[in-house]
């Protein structure tokens, strides 16, 4: 039913392809979209996994009263609920058409965000990419891009927190309950499978406010020796200023400015001193191509940030001795 309507997935596929070889050129690909207020926002590409057009599809009433939630769709048997992007931002006094859906994969869950229009694909290097000072959770950072108009002027872009999104629209997983959303599942587990014995520093790179408030808790709850930071700079610093038998794992998002996971990857395990520090890449981008290149740059594995158990297992086995 949707077929004329959806981006051709070779066309998604090779983009994804391209970014996932991105940590040789510093670069992210940003599909830019438009809200109803003609504010820009971006999103990583390597998260979409295809576009529709509005009119083109039946949009069904959602069963949960979710404020951000419009209704929800049926893409070949998969049931995906579609947030309100307009609303989400704040953006509720002035509404254009909305033309477009862009169906997202998040830790392996589907969900679409309602835009006004895409506006093209931007390429951006780590460093290009700023912090804002204001701080806002629905912030990753922002970024200039090219607007194609008479003047080919800048604009400031918003690549917003997609977890953040995430949890605010409530897009779970009625599969599991041991989603980084849901820190209070792992209370079912004895104190001693839950807790790490372990002195052990563990690094942690992560710049999503929802996702370094969730990791605190679940780490204070394995008891756990750990510092956070926000970007792959700042750990990099940190790492450089420790002995490396003082480390015991290194944990990396992949999206982050100044310095991206896979630099860190990189940075660690080409360093001799450092090179037998083991690393994991947690990251909501879990396509083949990403997992691949994590793994060839020498992280152990890359975890979806949705599956705690999965590591809480690895950092079990890291700490207390069971994986060298």
């Amino acid at each position: 039913m949707y077929d004329s309507v959806l981006m051709e997935e070779n066309n998604i596929e090779s983009s994804v392809d391209y970014m996932t070889k991105g940590h040789l050129r510093n670069v992210m690909q940003l599909a830019v979209f438009s809200t109803s207020c003609d504010r820009l926002y971006a999103i990583n590409i390597s998260k979409i996994q295809s576009f529709l057009i509005k009119d083109e599809v039946e949009l069904l009433k959602p069963p949960s009263k979710n404020e951000y939630i419009v209704g929800m769709i049926n893409i070949r048997g998969d049931i995906v609920s579609i947030v309100d992007f307009d609303s989400w931002v704040g953006e509720n006094d002035i509404k254009q058409e909305q033309k477009i859906i862009i169906i997202c994969n998040y830790n392996q869950k589907k969900i679409g965000i309602m835009v006004k229009e895409i506006i093209g694909i931007e390429e951006k290097t780590s460093d290009e990419l700023r912090v804002p000072v204001s701080r806002d959770p629905k912030i990753s950072y922002v970024t200039d891009v090219l607007v194609r108009d008479q003047n080919n002027s800048k604009k400031m872009c918003i690549v917003f927190d997609a977890e953040k999104l995430l949890y605010d629209a409530n897009i779970s997983d009625n599969n599991s309950k041991t989603t980084i959303y849901d820190i209070d599942s792992f209370d079912v587990l004895p104190p001693n499978t839950l807790k790490i014995k372990s002195n052990k520093l563990v690094l942690v790179a992560e710049d999503s406010h929802i996702v370094i408030e969730k990791l605190k808790e679940f780490f204070t709850k394995l008891e756990l020796n750990f510092e956070l930071y926000e970007n792959g700079e700042d750990l990099i610093n940190r790492v450089m200023s420790l002995d490396p038998q003082e480390i015991g794992l290194v944990i990396t998002d992949i999206e982050m400015p100044i310095r991206n996971g896979y630099q860190v990857i990189k940075y660690i395990k080409q360093e001799s001193v450092y090179g037998n520090v083991p690393v994991l890449s947690l990251t909501s981008m879990t396509n083949q191509g990403v997992r691949d290149k994590v793994t060839e740059l020498g992280a152990l594995d890359l975890i979806n940030k949705s599956d705690l158990r999965v590591l809480h297992g690895y950092i079990k086995e890291i700490l207390e001795g069971e994986l060298s």
